[in-house]
């Protein structure tokens, strides 16, 4: 006779298992290093080097943003990073979704974290029969792949963070947040965890990184990176964060002839990863207005 496992039982099992996969002692990590990462994290880790690119919602130019269909957009554009937003169920599951409900990109109706995982699986992103993946979903189908921005909508950071330790993957994601504080919790939970830090209008750099070092990027526009913040920001050392998105974007997608003057003047301040909805096109067009200086 089959015994039936009660279900707080199971639940309770679910999180053990849980808690293996995040302490190293007990469990091998899923995602090892990869040629392609090595080198990524090797540019990444060089300030002075090449601009990166990190492609906005992971990709959404043919796949629903934020789905793993457009990790695999991304990665097949040539992406340094995709950026995903991060979320988490009433009942704890990290999921991927930038906005708070879910009527844009899925058609039904509610707020995603007021909804447990199950109900967020009876959802379809619109265009596809992919469900709204969660954060392990991502980060086991980018492994070893391309590195990871988690904006983080949320502040609660502990399943967070457990998904990411428990997959092996503290080096190839980095977590940002508005909240510096935030990030710090976070780091008192994993030490090793890389963080992006933004810059904001009136406020010193070393408050806004203190406990944090070593930062490896930092967020910033053309209103923040005064000439005092680029300077600071070099002595680190760290990359600099900036968009295209938005007006930069649509004057490259149009074929604009002030593209270059735009993108001149984001690294003019600095600016080593700029965010695009266009990777792709964005590398092919920083290589023009360079071999046009």
């Amino acid at each position: 006779m089959t015994r039936k496992i009660p279900k707080r039982s199971l639940f309770v099992m679910a999180t053990c298992v849980t808690l293996m996969a995040a302490t190293p002692a007990l469990a091998e990590p899923f995602c090892g290093n990869t040629a392609r990462i090595a080198e990524l994290e090797q540019q990444r880790n060089n300030p002075a080097g090449p601009v990166m690119l990190a492609s906005h919602r992971a990709g959404h130019l043919k796949a629903p943003e934020n789905s793993l269909a457009a990790v695999d957009e991304a990665v097949a554009a040539g992406a340094d990073f995709i950026e995903i937003d991060v979320r988490v169920s009433s009942d704890g599951v990290p999921f991927i979704m930038h906005d708070s409900t879910v009527t844009r990109t899925t058609g039904a109706q509610g707020t995603g974290e007021d909804m447990t995982y199950a109900e967020l699986r009876k959802l379809r992103l619109q265009g596809s029969d992919e469900p709204p993946p969660t954060l392990l979903e991502v980060l086991r189908h980018s492994c070893g792949r391309v590195l990871v921005i988690l904006d983080m909508k949320t502040d609660r950071i502990a399943p967070v963070v457990a998904t990411v330790q428990g997959l092996g993957m503290l080096d190839q994601v980095q977590m940002f947040d508005d909240d510096s504080n935030v990030l710090r919790a976070s780091r008192q939970i994993a030490p090793q965890l890389e963080v992006m830090t933004r810059l904001r209008v009136g406020r010193k750099l070393d408050e806004i990184d203190r406990g944090l070092a070593p930062v490896q990027i930092v967020h910033g526009d053309p209103q923040s990176l005064t000439p005092e913040f680029q300077r600071k920001i070099k002595q680190i050392p760290a990359r600099i964060w900036a968009n295209a998105l938005g007006d930069t974007d649509e004057a490259m997608a149009s074929g604009a002839k002030d593209t270059c003057a735009k993108l001149n003047e984001l690294t003019g301040m600095g600016v080593s990863v700029i965010q695009t909805d266009y990777p792709a096109l964005l590398r092919q067009t920083l290589h023009r207005c360079r071999d046009m200086k």
